[in-house]
C-alpha cells in the first residue's frame, strides 16, 4: 500500500512538472490571502490601522471604486494596491504598466496606473465628508507579492514601487 502511494505521488509530480501551465501560479490564485498578509505585515511595520477591500463611491463615473488597502498612521494615509503580477513590467509615460509574462507564450497586458486613481477618489470622498488632508499626507504605494516580478527600467519618481516578498 505504501509503495502505491509513493508511486502515485512521484507520477503526480512528474505529470505536474511537464504539463503544468507556467503562466498560472499559486500566487495569482491566492489574491485575498496575499492582501490580508500584506495588511497584517504593514500594520506591524508602520503601526496604525489597515482597511482592506474598501469600495468608495466615485463621483466621476457614478460607480464604486475598489481600493485594495488603506493604511492609516499618525502621520499619513497610504493607499496601497496589491497586484499579483509576474513577468517583466515597464511603465509608460502616461503611468500605465505594461506586463510581459510567460516563458512559453509571450503575452503582453496593459494595466492603468494601479493606485493614482484610487488615491484621488479617496481624497475627493474624504473632502466631500468634510475631512481635508494636508498636502503630502496622502501617498500611494504598490506592493507586488509575486517572486516572479521584474522591472525593466527604474520607475518614475512619482510612481513609488514597493516589492514585498
Amino acid at each position: 500500500m505504501w509503495v502505491e502511494i509513493i508511486c502515485g505521488l512521484v507520477i503526480y509530480k512528474l505529470v505536474r512538472r511537464f504539463f503544468h501551465d507556467d503562466e498560472i501560479s499559486d500566487d495569482e490564485t491566492s489574491g485575498s490571502t496575499a492582501l490580508f498578509s500584506v495588511a497584517h505585515r504593514l500594520e506591524k511595520l508602520y503601526g496604525g490601522k489597515s482597511y482592506v477591500g474598501l469600495r468608495i463611491p466615485d463621483a466621476d463615473t457614478a460607480s464604486r471604486q475598489d481600493i485594495d488597502l488603506v493604511l492609516l498612521t499618525k502621520e499619513q494615509v497610504v493607499v496601497i494596491g496589491v497586484k499579483n503580477l509576474s513577468g517583466i513590467v515597464t511603465v509608460n509615460s502616461d503611468g500605465s504598466w505594461v506586463c510581459e509574462s510567460g516563458k512559453q507564450h509571450h503575452t503582453t497586458q496593459t494595466y492603468p496606473d494601479p493606485v493614482k486613481k484610487q488615491a484621488s477618489v479617496l481624497d475627493s470622498y474624504l473632502e466631500q465628508r468634510g475631512f481635508t488632508l494636508l498636502e503630502g499626507n496622502l501617498s500611494c504605494k504598490v506592493v507586488i507579492p509575486s517572486p516572479n516580478f521584474r522591472t525593466m527600467h527604474a520607475f518614475p519618481s512619482e510612481q513609488q514601487k514597493t516589492t514585498f516578498i
